[in-house]
Formats: C-alpha cells, structure tokens, sequence
C-alpha cells in the first residue's frame, strides 16, 4: 500500500510565499521521489475564505492520507491554522519549519521557523500529537525523516478501524493474553471481532473436495513436506485453510488469532499451526492461543514491514540468548533452509506443524503489553544464531541479543514475543510515542 501524504502551505499575505511555495512545490517533488504519494493543497493564510477552507478539507478527505504535513512557507498566524486543523478528522501530523537559507551568499529568512515553532507548540497545547521538523528540502536528510516519520502515519492510519478475528478466547488461563476491548478501540482504532469456535468447525465440511485439492497441489508445489505427513493430514489441514480464509474475507480481517487448546487440539484432534503459518506467508497477520496484545505487536511489525510476522514462546534464556519456539506455528517463507516445511506433531498434539528453523539475521522482539491500567510495550534487538528445532520438531529462533539480558529478564511482559527483521526500535518507539505508550527498550 502506497503511503499517501497531503501537504498544505501555509502562508502570511505580507510575506514572500511566492518563495515559500517554491519550497514547497520543491518538498513535494522530493518526497515523490522516494516513493510517497503527494497531493499538495492549495495555500492557506490569514485571510482565507471559508470557500477556500472547504475545498481544502473535502481534498484532504478525499485523499485519504496517511499524514499530514503542515508546511509552514512562511510567518504565519496560528488562529487559522487551528479552525482548520479542529474541522478534519485527526491525522498524523507533522509541522515542517524551514531554517534560513543562503541566497547570492546572503542568509536570508522567510520567517517560516518562528511560525512553525508556535504552531507547534500551539497544536500540543490544544492535544494534538506533532512531530516537529526543522530544515530545507535540499537535505536528504530531512527527507529521509520525513518519509520514516510518514511510514509511521501509515501505521496509525492503518491501524484505525482495522479488525482482529478471535476464534474462541485466551487458551488455559492465560491473562497476558486477555485484553479490554474498549481501551483498544479507543487508543488504536483497533476493533476485535469474535468468533466462535463452534461456527468454524461447523464449516470444515462445506468445502468441496476440488477446492482442497487444489490447495494441497499448491502446498505440494510450494513448500516442503516431510515424507510422514500423508494426503489426508494435508487435506484436513485444507479444510481449516481454507474455511480461516473465508472468514477472513467474510468479516474483512487484516490479523487472526485462533484459540488452539483445547478445542482444535483435543476435541477436534487436528491444530491450525499449518494453516495459519500459511495465511502468515499469505499477509494475515496470524497468532495462537487468543493472545490479542501479540497479535497488536504483531500488526504493527508488519505494517512496519510488509513481512511475514513470526512469534515465540520464551523457552530458554542462557546467558545472552533467548530461545524463542512456538508450538507448531511460523511462517514457512522464514525457513533457514528448503529442506525445512510442512511436518507432522508427534507428541501431545495432533496435526501437522510448521517444522522450520528460521533464517539468520537482525532481528527486533517485541510485545505490547497491559500494566497498571496501562499499555507499555517491550522492545529488544539481536541477531539470530544457528540452532536446531526444538526437540527436533518445533520452530525455533535462537537471538543472541545486543543489550542488556538481566534488563530483558526484568521486563517480560509475557511469555509469547513477536519477532521481525531489521532494527525497527526507533520506527516503534515512534508508534508508541504517538500512543503515549511507555517504550521499554533492553
């Protein structure tokens, strides 16, 4: 999805716009160059109509953006900003000051840095999140800024109104994974959608057996497959594929946690871990065990990202690495190897599981998590080793980690953590800013 941007300059009618809107025209052109989609307004100063104004707001509308630069060309007069600003629904935003500039080796001003720096300050007093930026278009490195700062927008944006499918409630009496709907709708926009397990094993039936053998052709052609796992295991593991999918586009869900134990487990005697693997590699953000606070960490890593999103239960910590293992569940398309796939549990649970070691590299953990009445989140950076599965048949990440492990220890916030690659520490701490949610990072 492109990251969309509106920018609007703004103005004071006794200053030199004609320069400032250069600037501005010159900040549009850069930021396309790096891929960001820009709809630039028209001007907005002291002495603007209300004709103006309501073009101006029924443009951004229906832009649709992701974040909202305020680009101050000029000195400005705050009160027009404001009843601008109260009449659209609420963006990201960032006020954009220009510093002095050098012309025929003289340094000159368009007054654009003091109004930016009561706009900005008017703008939090009022309650508004700001991320303020100081500097001129011709600075890579301020367009690098802005375009990490409008990646963050597109996080926050997407996040609003975005659904969550929970089939059944947190697994054996989990209370990390347990969380308050109303809180989570109000801070993210984020609405859970339940799902009763019961209506998803009714469904499991209705499928026809042409549509799961073609699933299972396109597994075979895919992904590896351990020589034990039969054509029956993996046209059961169809069957809930497939019914999963079709509940995620009947109710338009962007992430799917699915309470495993003990319905699937026991009752029904065959897990999602496949399945859901799958509709990771597919881009459903997908978890087990109803843990809705990972699946949140997770939808943010891979808005972040665009990756594949794989989670852990803690299972070793030895001096500065954590052991991270799921029950069966990753993303196949993180497989350290081609010989790594599709395999069959051979223990407690029944059903097929995602039998890889994942690939090496730098990697962030992180978990959202519900202290206090408050939400803090828990951020860590290292780099994966070389390990095995876990008791030779579960996925596994070993990181060594980069900060302080004693540090890590005394933060846990639970035992399952997300995992995704890259150093995204600053990009979360970003999100969490805008939340007001305390970041912990070891």
């Amino acid at each position: 999805m492109t990251t969309r941007v509106v920018l609007v300059p703004l103005y004071h009618s006794d200053y030199p716009f004609e320069k400032g809107l250069k600037f501005a025209k010159e900040a549009m052109e850069k930021l396309r160059s790096k891929g960001i989609h820009v709809h630039l307004t028209e001007g907005l100063n002291e002495k603007v109509n209300i004709e103006r104004i309501r073009r101006i707001i029924e443009s951004i509308i229906k832009f649709n953006p992701h974040t909202l630069i305020l680009f101050v060309s000029t000195w400005i007069e705050v009160p027009t900003v404001i009843d601008f600003i109260i009449q659209l629904p609420r963006y990201p935003i960032i006020v954009w000051g220009l510093r002095m500039y050098y012309e025929r080796g003289k340094r000159e001003s368009t007054g654009s840095l003091p109004g930016a720096c009561v706009l900005k300050a008017s703008l939090e007093s009022i309650g508004y999140k700001v991320k303020f930026i100081i500097g001129l278009p011709e600075e890579d490195e301020v367009i690098q800024r802005i375009h990490d700062y409008c990646l963050i927008g597109k996080v926050i944006q997407s996040l609003k109104g975005l659904k969550i499918g929970l089939i059944g409630y947190a697994s054996m009496g989990m209370y990390t994974g347990m969380f308050d709907p109303i809180s989570l709708r109000k801070l993210f926009g984020v609405d859970v959608v339940h799902i009763d397990t019961y209506s998803i094993l009714g469904k499991l039936d209705k499928i026809s057996k042409e549509e799961l053998a073609d699933v299972v052709e396109r597994w075979k052609r895919k992904y590896y497959i351990e020589s034990d796992v039969s054509d029956k295991d993996l046209l059961i593991a169809a069957r809930i594929y497939t019914v999963l999918k079709n509940v995620v586009k009947e109710y338009n869900l962007k992430a799917l946690s699915v309470k495993c134990q003990y319905e699937f487990s026991k009752e029904f005697g065959f897990v999602p871990c496949v399945p859901l693997s799958i509709l990771a590699d597919e881009g459903i953000v997908s978890s087990c065990e109803g843990d809705i606070l990972l699946t949140i960490t997770m939808t943010i890593l891979h808005l972040l990202t665009n990756q594949a999103i794989y989670y852990g239960d803690i299972v070793d910590i030895r001096g500065d690495k954590i052991y991270l293992s799921s029950c069966g569940f990753a993303p196949l398309s993180l497989a350290k190897s081609r010989n790594m796939g599709i395999g069959l549990h051979k223990f407690f649970f029944k059903g097929l599981r995602s039998g890889i070691v994942l690939k090496e590299g730098v990697v962030t953990l992180a978990r959202l998590g519900y202290i206090k009445n408050e939400y803090i989140m828990h951020l860590a950076y290292g780099e994966i080793q070389e390990t095995k599965l876990r008791q030779g048949l579960f996925p596994a990440a070993e990181i060594k980690l980069f900060g302080d492990i004693d540090k890590f220890v005394e933060n846990i916030l639970s035992q399952h953590y997300a995992l995704a690659y890259g150093d995204l520490r600053d990009e979360i701490k970003e999100v969490c800013s805008y939340y007001g949610i305390k970041c912990v990072i070891t």
